[in-house]
């Protein structure tokens, strides 16, 4: 019987582990001036140095694609992240942040007021 209660014991913790991995967010931005690579290396620089960023996801935490001009920040679980901080680091770039939005589970954007 001991054996049972260990065993559904460690089930539980296994599960819970497991849906705190999945708790992963994501930010995606809207930024007007990134154009080329180097504008991409100085955002994701900036941006990584954030206290929220989970930089073991993408590279050092964001994902720039030049192309739509978005950054996909990753949020570290359980934290919130701190928006104002967000479009600063992009402003001290050079780049203009134009809108947030979070990324549910389900793939839906919500847009967030954001950043001073």
């Amino acid at each position: 019987m001991k054996s049972v209660f260990s065993f559904l014991a460690f089930v539980m913790l296994s599960a819970a582990a497991v849906y705190a991995a999945d708790e992963s967010r994501d930010i995606v931005v809207n930024v007007h001036g990134i154009v080329c690579s180097f504008c991409a290396q100085g955002v994701t620089k900036k941006v990584a140095k954030l206290p929220f960023v989970d930089r073991s996801r993408y590279k050092k935490g964001v994902k720039v694609e030049i192309e739509d001009q978005m950054v996909t920040v990753a949020i570290k679980p359980g934290v919130e992240p701190d928006m104002t901080a967000l479009f600063d680091a992009i402003r001290s770039g050079g780049y203009d942040p134009v809108e947030a939005f979070e990324v549910l589970p389900s793939g839906e954007r919500v847009k967030i007021e954001a950043g001073g």
